[in-house]
């Protein structure tokens, strides 16, 4: 989940405590062995959410007859609008009574909290009522005394299979471990046709950059903006490719930038598509190139080849989760540095990028495209 310092404030210095004095007043009540409601609870970024669908996808397989209900943030309820797993769904806004006697009244029988360091999820899921709390226990965060049932949070090892252990312990099997997006017909055809608008011809090879990675205002994970117009550059001349920049709304004048200054024409859509036209868009690149973020597990669901940036994020951890897909690390002794999402070892610059993410060389990811497009 991310978060800004103050958000990490309130949580660590607020949940501890609650969660402390809460504790003394847990009630054991039964624990149904075929639950009929069952809440899961994924409040972070877009990216996390796309790396639990194995896990949600494990349960429902497990589960068939229950009612399965998501409380999240809008950005996920978007891109979960169409998944054939989920039954209902709660936006997560902010804290209030309202929200409380909502998922009192469901009735809930599990509450299964999918993230992985935030208190105030936790305690959502113990407001929820459920008899059977479910969430992982985190070195150094204190979030676990809430939950019944706790499943230890393995750093290093990939978000996908931390998130496969929870429905491991729920005793769910887990056979499959692939993401997926879930596209209509209508944004599939919407981005044929803006495409085709754009004079971007689906014969040729269409490379999709994402050059902002992670929330606005908190640039650390971004590789800069010139090394993406050498990358543009190079693809185009190399395989007579086409460039399309992908954004958020916020998102745009980064690409607008990089657009203006690479040689031939780079098509702009960042600001324009939601998140499951983003997916579509990935789906018809030839190649997507992003920092680790929410689009890059995107692109890695969507099935396309996908080349992710890593700097202070650990690739092992929150690489693309692909046989399609290829990563290119920072070579600092520093790097990689999160394993949660917040705990940066250094100052950031004064552009507000991270040292490492200046490390990787143009060159580098220029051949980890090649291999991915030449099969190798």
């Amino acid at each position: 989940m991310q978060s800004n310092r103050f958000q990490q404030f309130l949580d660590r210095y607020l949940g501890i405590p609650l969660h402390l004095l809460l504790r003394p007043l847990l009630k054991h009540r039964p624990i149904p062995d075929t639950p009929k409601k069952i809440l899961f609870i994924q409040l972070s970024a877009l990216g996390d959410t796309i790396l639990a669908i194995p896990a949600i996808r494990a349960v429902r397989h497990a589960f068939p007859n229950a009612e399965f209900t998501v409380l999240a943030s809008p950005t996920n309820l978007n891109y979960l609008t169409h998944c054939p797993y989920i039954n209902k769904r709660i936006r997560f806004r902010t804290l209030g009574p309202a929200l409380f006697a909502q998922l009192r009244q469901e009735g809930f029988d599990w509450a299964i909290d999918l993230e992985h360091w935030p208190r105030l999820s936790a305690l959502l899921a113990y407001a929820s009522g459920a008899p059977m709390r479910i969430g992982f226990r985190t070195h150094g965060q204190h979030r676990h005394f809430l939950f019944t049932t706790s499943v230890p949070h393995t750093a290093g090892q990939h978000e996908v299979r931390n998130f496969l252990d929870l429905a491991t312990r729920l005793g769910c099997p887990t056979l499959e471990f692939g993401l997926e997006v879930w596209y209509s017909e209508s944004e599939q055809t919407w981005v044929h046709q803006t495409l085709t608008e754009e004079g971007i011809s689906l014969e040729r090879p269409l490379f999709a950059l994402h050059p902002e990675a992670g929330r606005r205002g908190e640039p650390r994970r971004r590789w800069s903006p010139e090394r993406y117009v050498a990358l543009a550059n190079a693809l185009v001349a190399r395989y007579d490719g086409q460039i399309v920049l992908t954004g958020a709304p916020g998102e745009v004048e980064i690409s607008q930038e990089i657009a203006k200054r690479t040689k031939h024409r780079s098509v702009v859509l960042a600001g324009q598509t939601d998140v499951n036209q983003l997916a579509a868009l990935f789906a018809a690149a030839t190649l997507v190139v992003s920092g680790n973020c929410g689009p890059m597990h995107l692109a890695a669901a969507a099935g396309t080849r996908v080349v992710g940036l890593h700097g202070p994020t650990n690739f092992a951890q929150w690489g693309p989760w692909s046989h399609k897909a290829g990563v290119v690390c920072a070579e600092l002794p520093c790097s990689p540095c999160l394993n949660l999402g917040f705990e940066y070892g250094c100052q950031a610059l004064p552009d507000g990028t991270s040292p490492c993410m200046h490390t990787i060389e143009v060159g580098w990811v220029l051949e980890a495209c090649e291999r991915l497009l030449s099969g190798c």
